[in-house]
Formats: C-alpha cells, sequence, structure tokens
C-alpha cells in the first residue's frame, strides 16, 4: 500500500525541500518506487529536478510532479500515486489553505524544527493543524518533529534547548506529536545536492557524505519504526 509523507512548516527556508530529497533518496535506494510532488509555489523541488535532468543526474526510482493547488495535488495522488511505494509531497513554506488537503491525503507529516523562536512557532502551527485535521475528519495522521541544521556550537543555544520541552507540553496537553532522537546537522551536501547532484545517496562516499548517508538511514529508520509502533498502536 502507498505510504504518503508530507513535509509542512508554515515557515520559508524551514529546510522542506532538502529533508524531502534526503528521505526519498533513501527509500529510493532500498528499491521502493518514489513519487515526490512539489506543492510549493516557489517550486524549489521541481527546480531541483529540472537541474538533476539538465546535468544528467537523475535519480532511479524517483518521479517529480507539480501541484500547486488543491485541485492538482488531488488529481496527482488520485491518478498517479497508487503506482508509487511511497509519496512525499513538500509543501508550500507559508500558511496555506493547501495544507489541509495535504495533511488529510498524507498518512505521516514531518516538521522540520531549526534551533529558532520561529522555526519553533512554525512547528507548533503545524501541530495544531495536523490535529485538528484529524479531529475533524476521524483521521489519525501522524506528526513528527525533527530537528534539523544542527551545529555542535548551536546545541548550547536557549532554543534548542527548548524544542523539546515545548514538543513534551504539547503532548502533555494532548496534542498527537512526537521528536524524533535523529538530527540532521547542518552540512555542505546537504546545499551542494540542491544544485542538481541529484541525491546524497548518489554522491561519491566522501568522509562527509558517509556521515550524512548515515544520517539520513537513521532518521527514515527511526520514521519507519515510529510508524509501525504507531500503527501497533491502533490495532491494538
Amino acid at each position: 500500500m502507498t505510504r504518503t509523507y508530507a513535509v509542512v512548516s508554515n515557515k520559508g527556508g524551514a529546510g522542506k525541500t532538502t529533508m524531502a530529497t534526503l528521505i526519498a533518496g533513501e527509500y529510493a535506494l532500498a528499491k521502493q518506487s518514489i513519487l515526490m510532488i512539489d506543492a510549493d509555489s516557489r517550486q524549489n523541488l521541481a527546480g531541483w529536478w529540472k537541474l538533476c535532468h539538465k546535468k544528467g543526474n537523475v535519480p532511479a526510482n524517483i518521479e517529480v510532479a507539480i501541484a500547486a493547488n488543491q485541485r492538482a495535488i488531488e488529481d496527482v495522488l488520485r491518478t498517479y500515486a497508487q503506482a508509487f511505494d511511497v509519496v512525499i509531497i513538500d509543501a508550500p513554506g507559508v500558511d496555506s489553505a493547501l495544507q489541509t488537503t495535504i495533511i488529510r491525503s498524507s498518512n505521516i507529516v514531518l516538521s522540520p524544527v531549526q534551533p529558532g523562536i520561529k522555526e519553533i512557532e512554525a512547528a507548533g502551527q503545524t501541530i495544531a493543524e495536523v490535529n485538528d485535521v484529524n479531529d475533524q475528519l476521524g483521521l489519525f495522521v501522524l506528526h513528527m518533529n525533527v530537528r534539523t541544521r544542527i551545529t555542535l556550537t548551536g546545541r548550547s543555544l536557549e532554543a534548542y534547548r527548548y524544542i523539546r520541552p515545548f514538543v513534551a507540553g504539547l503532548i502533555e496537553a494532548n496534542y498527537q506529536t512526537m521528536l524524533l532522537d535523529t538530527e540532521l546537522y547542518e552540512r555542505n551536501v546537504y546545499r551542494e545536492i540542491q544544485n542538481g547532484l541529484g541525491t546524497l545517496q548518489m554522491q561519491e562516499p566522501t568522509e562527509p557524505v558517509r556521515k550524512a548517508r548515515l544520517e539520513v538511514k537513521a532518521l527514515v529508520d527511526e520514521i519507519e519504526l515510529r510508524r509501525t509502533g504507531a500503527l501497533a498502536e491502533i490495532a491494538a
């Protein structure tokens, strides 16, 4: 059965497109067929895909579609989604009516959270939106927060230290969300692949790429572990 994951944040520049391409590459490496949907009017994902074709770095097992309005997203999902193992939606980078359509169409919503107050607030808004959709439509869309663009010095910042208690407070207030243990660090290789170099998993295994690969694999493994755990809990 097709699994649909959306990368959602109400703040532009949160790292959504980077996260989408990183996890897409990992699933594709496992021989799963991936449909990526660019639902952001800025079309960063589509731009990356165009550059990949131009430079001859087209990833295997991945296709990209553009769907920047509600009807287009619904049409793409209805027409093509079942032909793929995994659908990954790169959502708009600002609060948008499209987000409701994207959230209700997803099994998991992932929110990248950088160590900054505005980024944390944006994640909180997404958590509230996912919970509203679940309550209104009787769904069980999972929400996962992923700490991203972390630096060694940044881990001492007050904003970084605030992320965990912020999410814990929302969980205590009966919001359905979780904070993943895996973090994505600030890495040059993550920025470089956006210049049409394909996916992280296609890069020559230098030491920086090796470290990044381990990080992304750990993230995807945790996403799947949390997903299957949640499904088991529902079934029980």
